[in-house]
């Protein structure tokens, strides 16, 4: 928790970036998407479960929004004493509901959803890494794991209406979903693309495109978007808004800014806590995944043997039986 802090006017990005251990996190986000981007089916088993995790953000981030200003009468701007001309909680709702316009049209990208261009994404590796589309399903059974980090993370942006403590807890911890996002997509660019120019997927990416509903699709475009290799995307801008959002609260509400921040920091630390179980139990899925395809090379003597996929459910149980 951070420590109480004196004559505190506003919330920052560093307040936030200060409670956790960035170096150690994105040493961690690396190492796995270097892991994954080693061979084609480990780029897309990681694909397919960071796309799986972040497919829910829009709608998690528009029920926190209708949930704030389903709770206007928490809010209420100081000296004006008309109580229908007072509140403001729709106004801190604008600003969480910013980030989820664009999960659900993209101005950049036709007007299409996130969720789609995650799809044009994943449809592009599964085609370099030749998966059929029964591998892509059988990749596609979501492991006990996932389904774990998937019920915290709805947990973690629920928020409660008419509870201000859930409320900015939720909002903390959507801070932290866009502040760390913007460099994980990030890192994943690095990764992926930039370290690897003119070869493997990069190379396979130049000029292509995808058909998806009607529409062609850059199948990179969902990670860029969202954040570059020495820049930024719309999360720094969503991160923004939300600390914006927080400050508003401040301002509408009489308990200090020393207890807001405690109440988001606990919400930002939660999902920073999730973020690393994500990544984590990527690498040691992915780690498996390679066990078992060199394990499977030295049994059968041939290439061909690399070309099998096991199903999310085996690599699991694999996971048991350690």
């Amino acid at each position: 928790m951070p420590q109480v802090i004196t004559n505190l006017k506003s919330f920052t990005v560093e307040t936030f970036q200060n409670l956790v251990d960035r170096e150690s996190a994105e040493a961690n986000i690396e190492a796995t998407v270097e892991l994954a981007a080693a061979s084609p089916e480990g780029l897309y088993y990681f694909m397919q479960r960071y796309a799986h995790f972040n497919g829910f953000a829009g709608s998690l981030v528009a029920r926190l929004a209708s949930s704030i200003g389903l709770s206007r009468d928490l809010f209420n701007q100081p000296g004006i004493p008309v109580v229908d001309r007072a509140d403001r909680g729709l106004d801190i709702a604008a600003k969480v509901l910013a980030a989820t316009i664009d999960e659900h049209a993209d101005s950049g990208a036709q007007q299409v959803t996130h969720r789609t261009l995650a799809q044009a994404t994943m449809q592009a590796i599964g085609d370099y890494a030749g998966l059929s589309d029964l591998q892509c399903n059988q990749i596609a059974q979501t492991p006990e794991w996932m389904n774990d980090i998937i019920t915290d993370l709805v947990s973690g942006y629920q928020g409660k209406i008419g509870d201000l403590q859930a409320l900015v807890t939720a909002v903390g911890f959507h801070i932290g979903s866009e502040l760390l996002a913007d460099r994980e997509y990030s890192l994943i660019d690095k990764v992926v693309r930039h370290n690897n120019r003119g070869v493997g997927f990069d190379r396979y990416l130049q000029g292509k495109q995808v058909e998806i509903g009607g529409k062609r699709l850059s199948p990179w475009y969902w990670i860029v978007v969202h954040g570059k290799h020495n820049s930024t995307g719309v999360e720094a801008e969503h991160c923004q808004l939300a600390i914006d959002a927080l400050n508003a609260i401040v301002e509408y509400r009489p308990e200090s800014a020393a207890t807001i921040l405690e109440w988001a920091s606990t919400g930002f630390i939660a999902f920073a806590q999730l973020q690393q179980r994500l990544f984590f139990q990527s690498k040691i899925e992915l780690q498996t995944l390679k066990t078992r395809r060199l394990l499977e090379s030295g049994a059968m003597g041939t290439l061909g043997s690399m070309n099998a996929t096991f199903t999310s459910g085996d690599i699991h149980r694999t996971h048991a039986l350690n």
